[in-house]
Order: structure tokens, then C-alpha cells, then sequence
């Protein structure tokens, strides 16, 4: 029997935390395939009584509540619940970074053990495993595993779900699994991010290691993408005070994050991403203009 240990970070959306877990519990049941879940969550200082809720339901699984003060954020609070896993008792298989804003489809779980056999078989080690998802109505592709296509400009183009597993290069962490094998060599999430980028970082330095990255042949999971486009909603006509702030805030455009990023898997593009981070606060219309024209 094949253990995994669900790794979860939550902060409120407390109604969009109870759909994730119960679509784990009701698509796992579903499954043919013989696994084993524990949840690690860590609930990062919720006010909407988020802990509570999840303690109050009954699952077919373990899950353990972790707490934190509300200063983990995403990266801070994976590396919590991925520590308490590691020390648990149990010896898991791998682990599964879910986002508690996606809900699991009944495919995952089967392919899941169907990629790591394929893996295991071609390469004769365990990889990462990426679970693409889709928008709620179904109709539009939002995360999953993906390729650079210019390591100049990081452009990237997404490897979509084609009935086939496929090779990737980086990886969003909505709903990948990482296989003991890489943890051994890899340790976990470095603490240099504040919020987001850890699922990058870790999956391709993984990559540039040579584990297998590997998408998942159908949709896994259903997640929406609620970030602006480009994340320029409403920047261009902040005063240049808040356009400062937002460029270093970890929920803005977390330009720090950016830089670590750089400086661990680009380091060529440092100076020119910092330069081009404070061009995009002090002049962010011709910033604009600019990234567009790069993107194409």
C-alpha cells in the first residue's frame, strides 16, 4: 500500500477549504488504486473558524491541524506541514502540495499510480507528478506543468493534458505529488520565500537534477484562477507610494520572491529583474508596454 501525506496551507476561505478536503474524500473512496492518505494542514492564523470546521467533520483519513500566527503565508505554511509530515511516524511514499481552493476530479488518484509506475519503470526512480486543473465550468485550462521557452524572457508555454503523459520543465503546486525519491536528495521548500514561488523553485531545480517532471494524462483537479491578468488590475493608476509597496508585498507583485527565484535557477537575469522591477514601479505604463511586447 502506496502512503502519501496530503500537504495543505490554509488561511479563511474556510467553505473553499471543506469542498477541497471532501472532494479528496469522495474521489479517493471512488478509486480502485490502494492508497493510503494522511492530511498535514497548517490553518496560518484563520479568523473564520477554518480549524474549527475541519476538526468538526469526519473524514476516511487522518488530518492533522497544524496552527500558525498568520505570518507563514503560502511557502511559510507548506514548509510547516511538509516538517510535520516528515516527522511523523509513517514512512511516506511521497508527498501531494494541494491548494485549498481545488477540488480533486475522480481521474487523479488512478492516474497518479499509474504515472509513478511508469516513471519508476522508465527512468528507475520516482519523480514529480503534475495535476493539471481546469476553471469550475470546465472550459479553461488555469495550472499545471509547464516549459520555458525563452530563458531569456522566461517566457512559458503550458503542457496541457493530451491523454499521454508528458514531460515538463516547472510545475504550479495546486495539485503535484513529489515522490520520496526526490525529497531524499532535494529536502523541501527552501524558507528564502515569503509567499509564493517555493513550487517553482523546487520543481525545476528537480528538473535541472534530472527527476522526471511529469503531467498527468487527463485533469486532475478543478481550480479557478482568481488573479488579475498579468497582475496589473488597478496598478497603473496607484500613486507611486502604494505602486512601491505593492511591488514588495507578498501578496502583490512580491518582488523579493522574484529576485530569490532568479538568483537560485537564473542568475544571468538578477540584475536585469531587479532593474526592471523598481522600471515597472516608477514607470509602469511604458513597463507595460514593454512586457507585452517581450510576451509575444
Amino acid at each position: 500500500m502506496k502512503k502519501i501525506a496530503i500537504i495543505i496551507t490554509v488561511h479563511d476561505r474556510k467553505e473553499k477549504t471543506l469542498a477541497c478536503l471532501e472532494s479528496v474524500a469522495s474521489t479517493w473512496k471512488n478509486a480502485h488504486s490502494d492508497l493510503e492518505l494522511t492530511v498535514f494542514l497548517t490553518d496560518d492564523g484563520s479568523t473564520d473558524g477554518s480549524a474549527e470546521a475541519i476538526a468538526a467533520r469526519e473524514y476516511p483519513f487522518t488530518v492533522h491541524v497544524l496552527h500558525g500566527d498568520g505570518s507563514l503565508f503560502w511557502n511559510g505554511g507548506m514548509i510547516n506541514s511538509w516538517q510535520a509530515a516528515l516527522k511523523d511516524d509513517v514512512h511516506y511514499d511521497g508527498y501531494l502540495w494541494l491548494n485549498n481552493d481545488t477540488q480533486v476530479l475522480n481521474a487523479f488518484w488512478n492516474e497518479l499510480v499509474a504515472t509513478d509506475k511508469y516513471c519508476r519503470q522508465q527512468y528507475g526512480k520516482g519523480g514529480i507528478y503534475v495535476g493539471s486543473t481546469c476553471s469550475s465550468d470546465g472550459r479553461t485550462f488555469t495550472y499545471g506543468g509547464f516549459n520555458f521557452t525563452n530563458k531569456l524572457t522566461l517566457k512559458d508555454e503550458f503542457v496541457k493534458p493530451n491523454g499521454h503523459i508528458q514531460q515538463c520543465q516547472c510545475a504550479h503546486g495546486n495539485l503535484t505529488y513529489v515522490s520520496h525519491d526526490v525529497v531524499e536528495q532535494m529536502g523541501i521548500f527552501t524558507d528564502e520565500y515569503v509567499h509564493s514561488g517555493g513550487d517553482h523553485d523546487y520543481s525545476y531545480r528537480a528538473y535541472k537534477k534530472g527527476f522526471p517532471i511529469l503531467v498527468l494524462p487527463s485533469f486532475s483537479g478543478r481550480c479557478d484562477n482568481d488573479h488579475p491578468e498579468d497582475g496589473y488590475a488597478g496598478f497603473l493608476d496607484m500613486p507611486l507610494k502604494e505602486r512601491i509597496a505593492y511591488l514588495k508585498s507578498p501578496l502583490g507583485f512580491n518582488l523579493h520572491n522574484t529576485l530569490v527565484f532568479q538568483r537560485r535557477c537564473f542568475p544571468y537575469r538578477y540584475p536585469f529583474v531587479w532593474l526592471m522591477g523598481y522600471a515597472k514601479a516608477l514607470f509602469p505604463k511604458t513597463y507595460w508596454k514593454l512586457y507585452k511586447f517581450a510576451r509575444r
